[in-house]
């Protein structure tokens, strides 16, 4: 039976967009098709639009917030020059159809996922996949999860693993209604000691292109990682929680990251 693979991504202009890019042109040059990409509005749990940054202005305070809006405002300004601003671009570049919607429940979209095609859905999105798009025929739900599932379930893994001196990881996934539970494709834990959760994350996006081709091939063959982690679940931070993230040595980004951008941009 055909294959087509689609791309679910928030409208990230920094981390999501660039990695999308990589990932696009990774996946082509091992002759994978990309059918389409679609692109939801920017979401952090239940926040949206203005809420998100002044949630990170609120949590890890105004140092932090300026700090990691430079590091914002350098990323697009790389991406004007390459002429990559949006994800408009990035399909005008790849000759690959960008659909903008509002929800899952975007009737296009589930006429897509609908048809006898095998579909695999690599998604980047905090937007919850409703149970009936999970369950329908042919379609396949690969997460990206910047832990060592099933620990540290939820957003912003590395302050919990921070906190609990645990290891770094990375985990691709199938998705189930069970949140960061499904099935692992791939795993490895990171042996590097991470300078603050910007360096993490620069390294992690930075191998996620690779890793979700691993994915892809490891599913093709019906191969799965066995779990061999304790789970653990946890909501979004709160400042209490970044108190002690901060009281246990932690950094949310470091001057040094500056000259590491590039890591997700090349």
């Amino acid at each position: 039976m055909e294959k087509e693979i689609n791309i679910i991504v928030d409208d990230d202009k920094c981390w999501l967009l660039n990695t999308t890019l990589r990932l696009v042109t990774l996946l082509e040059k091992n002759n994978f098709h990309i059918n389409s990409i679609w692109v939801l509005p920017n979401k952090l749990s239940k926040l949206k639009g203005l809420r998100i940054s002044l949630w990170y202005l609120r949590i890890f305070g105004f140092y932090n917030f300026v700090k990691m809006s430079i590091f914002y405002l350098i990323v697009l300004f790389k991406n004007f020059n390459r002429k990559i601003f949006d994800f408009n671009d990035l399909g005008f570049r790849k000759r690959i159809k960008i659909n903008k919607i509002t929800s899952f429940n975007d009737e296009n979209f589930l006429k897509l996922l609908k048809n006898k095609k095998i579909k695999y859905n690599l998604i980047f999105t905090n937007h919850i996949i409703p149970s009936k798009i999970l369950n329908l025929r042919n379609n396949f739900f690969i997460n990206k999860h910047a832990s060592l599932l099933p620990s540290f379930q939820g957003l912003m893994p590395y302050i919990r693993t921070k906190i609990a001196n645990s290891f770094n990881g990375i985990s691709i996934h199938l998705v189930t209604e069970k949140i960061d539970i499904g099935r692992i494709l791939f795993q490895i834990k990171f042996k590097k000691d991470y300078q603050s959760m910007i360096d993490f994350y620069l390294d992690v996006f930075n191998k996620t292109p690779k890793h979700i081709l691993e994915s892809i091939k490891n599913l093709e063959n019906n191969f799965f990682y066995r779990p061999k982690y304790k789970a653990s679940k946890f909501s979004l931070p709160n400042k209490a929680d970044f108190n002690k993230f901060c009281e246990c040595g932690g950094n949310i980004i470091n001057i040094k990251d500056f000259n590491n951008i590039n890591k997700i941009i090349n």
